[in-house]
């Protein structure tokens, strides 16, 4: 059997070189209202938050038809409080895939770490951070492993736990927001990552080195009355070919997305509206040839690998009696066509109840996605401040 596959696929599931922070870092808190705060992540939040430790198991399956995939993985993550306004926080996850005629491929992802500073200059806020890939995950796969995390790493399905090791990289972030009027905050962000090579497989007699990338972000938020913000950020990427002994194997060159998005929030509800759109050029890259026992390389060639993607979602929270909470989200991703599939279309809808005391969050979630494929998530997510 022979399998057209880009080495790197799994590794643009992962965020972008600035995906750990939307880039309107703070700008709602520099409109002045609380009720909107949601719209910054959590590390920017509060600069005088406590430890936190978060343990997440997820089993995840998908049926496309032809194939069954399941996979089941755990995430531990650890979020530290430094000095004022300064925050580390380290990651790793444990994963297992497997599937119909497939062979098992299990192990521990990179060890992630974070380090971010946030100063306010003048009117504006200003973050500087990086992140850190220590290379703690299983690589140098065989033939018939690769198959496996062929099938998991493709963009649609959306496995936690797409491949293993991706090798050390380095990603320093630099963003700056500020307000432009009472009601308009505007921000921009620039980030790079610098990538060391590893063997992805066993056969592997040269480093596979994954390109560098550059990423400018810009985008603002706007307040619409006491309980609403509207968001627009838009990005673009460069990213160098990947190589292998010296010699490109994969060149995409750019990538380009923009997202918009409407939250309002009162007392103890939340109603969150985002549209998102991501676009992929076509790709020249050198295929791996698979069999079942050897793994070898084929002629350079240009076709669509990555998928450009279309997303609108919606999502609602509600705090109940006492301790509880629930959390319903519904979405419809659109995928185009690329040389591995027909475009395809799903959507998904997810219900997770909460339930919190003291400092302690337990959320438990299931997710349903049918369409062009169907799949079943569920997960339980414990969070715990001290």
């Amino acid at each position: 059997m022979t399998v057209l596959f880009r080495l790197r696929t799994a590794m643009i599931n992962c965020p972008s070189v600035c995906g750990w922070m939307v880039l309107l870092v703070g700008c709602v808190g520099l409109l002045g209202s609380s009720t909107v705060q949601a719209q910054a992540p959590a590390l920017e939040r509060d600069s005088e938050r406590m430890a936190e430790l978060v343990v997440a198991p997820v089993y995840q399956h998908v049926d496309d038809g032809t194939t069954q995939l399941d996979a089941w993985s755990s995430r531990i993550q650890l979020t530290v409080p430094l000095l004022a306004r300064t925050v580390v926080q380290s990651s790793i996850q444990y994963g297992l895939s497997t599937g119909e005629a497939l062979s098992t491929v299990q192990g521990f992802t990179d060890l992630q770490l974070r380090v971010q500073h946030t100063a306010l200059v003048r009117q504006g806020r200003l973050v500087v951070g990086v992140d850190a890939n220590v290379p703690t995950g299983t690589e140098a796969l065989t033939a018939r492993e690769l198959r496996t995390t062929i099938q998991t790493s493709q963009r649609p399905y959306g496995f936690q736990v797409p491949t293993f090791g991706q090798g050390w990289s380095v990603a320093p972030v630099v963003t700056w927001a500020v307000p432009a009027t009472q009601n308009l905050a505007l921000g921009v962000g620039l980030s790079g990552r610098y990538q060391g090579g590893y063997r992805p497989l066993a056969s592997s007699t040269a480093d596979y080195v994954p390109g560098h990338e550059v990423e400018l972000r810009l985008g603002g938020d706007y307040r619409i009355g006491a309980d609403a913000t509207v968001a627009l950020d838009g990005t673009a990427t460069y990213i160098a070919p990947d190589t292998e002994g010296g010699q490109t194997r994969f060149e995409a060159k750019y990538t380009t997305s923009v997202r918009v998005q409407y939250l309002w929030q009162r007392r103890s509800q939340a109603i969150r509206l985002q549209a998102r759109y991501e676009s992929w050029p076509e790709s020249r890259y050198r295929p791996v040839l698979l069999t079942e026992e050897n793994v070898g390389t084929g002629a350079p060639v240009t076709q669509q690998v990555l998928p450009s993607i279309w997303q609108s979602a919606a999502g609602y929270t509600q705090s109940l009696v006492g301790p509880l909470g629930l959390g319903l989200r519904g979405g419809v991703s659109h995928y185009t066509a690329t040389n591995r599939f027909d475009a395809q279309t799903v959507g998904r809808l997810q219900v997770a109840p909460r339930l919190q005391w003291d400092d302690t969050t337990l959320t438990v979630y299931t997710a349903y996605t049918g369409g062009s494929f169907t799949g079943f998530e569920a997960g339980l997510r414990t969070a715990i401040q001290f």
